[in-house]
């Protein structure tokens, strides 16, 4: 009786071992985390799906030992492209531009120079961490001192969006007072100041050129010169604390107008 009661006992605790060999419940997986494998609630997921990628603005001031302070400004492109400005504080000189390409290296982003390695920083979020700089490691201790800050980026105004299907190409915008310039390249230039009864609207003419800038030079019907110039460098509106890439000067009535510059069509690097 109690050998019988003994093979029952077998035959039934087999019985729930083939039923857990045999069911379609997934093994637990084996929790193994590698450079490219991420563990989530006993699922594996490829870590490429959380990468962050930078793209348009980042800023942020630097340690400087010969000045007040370093301001440091890279715009991320699409196409692996970056450009850099820095400017000292505190001295009279031009910001000091750079560009180059970058690409991610197991985790790192490399920017480069001329195929040489310029400097590597890691994204935490969206701030963009400066470990290393001409071969020379950042130390963790210093590294709240060397992080640019995700900036808001002009192109990305929903209504300038709009614009650009309606044809325009370059907007500019300035304060104190308030102006802005919307310039059609097939129709016609709009330029707009607030303390103005009437908006400005002259006939689009070819612009002049040159490696540094892009002048438009147009006399208007009641005879005033209106001169804009567009140029490379990063420029704050100071209005909505948006980033451009480009800056546009505007003379008109013996009146100087500084600002910012967006081009909306623009492709590729320039």
């Amino acid at each position: 009786m109690k050998n019988r009661s003994f093979l029952i006992l077998l035959l039934f605790i087999f019985g729930m071992s083939s039923c857990d060999l045999l069911s379609d419940k997934p093994a637990p997986v084996t929790k193994v985390v590698t450079d490219t494998m991420v563990i989530v609630k006993d699922r594996i997921i490829n870590a490429g799906h959380f990468d962050s990628i930078p793209s348009g603005f980042y800023q942020g001031m630097l340690p400087c030992k010969n000045c007040e302070g370093l301001q440091r400004t890279i715009l991320f492109s699409g196409d692996d492209h970056f450009k850099m400005e820095e400017l000292e504080l505190g001295k009279s000189i031009p910001a000091k531009r750079t560009e180059g390409t970058w690409e991610k290296e197991k985790g790192k982003f490399l920017l480069y120079l001329n195929n040489k390695v310029l400097s590597q920083y890691r994204m935490n979020k969206d701030s963009f961490i400066n470990i290393e700089t001409n071969g020379s490691r950042i130390p963790d201790s210093m590294s709240r001192q060397y992080v640019l800050f995700k900036k808001n980026t002009a192109p990305e105004n929903p209504s300038w969006k709009q614009k650009k299907t309606e044809g325009i190409e370059i907007i500019g915008i300035g304060s104190d007072p308030y102006w802005s310039v919307e310039i059609d390249n097939e129709k016609m230039i709009l330029f707009k100041v607030a303390t103005a009864a009437k908006p400005v609207i002259v006939p689009i003419e070819k612009p002049s050129v040159t490696k540094d800038s892009m002048v438009y030079s147009i006399v208007t019907e009641a005879g005033n010169p209106l001169k804009i110039s567009v140029t490379p460098g990063f420029c704050n509106d100071g209005i909505g604390d948006h980033l451009y890439e480009y800056r546009m000067n505007v003379w008109y009535k013996g009146q100087l107008y500084k600002g910012c510059a967006v081009k909306l069509n623009a492709t590729g690097r320039e």
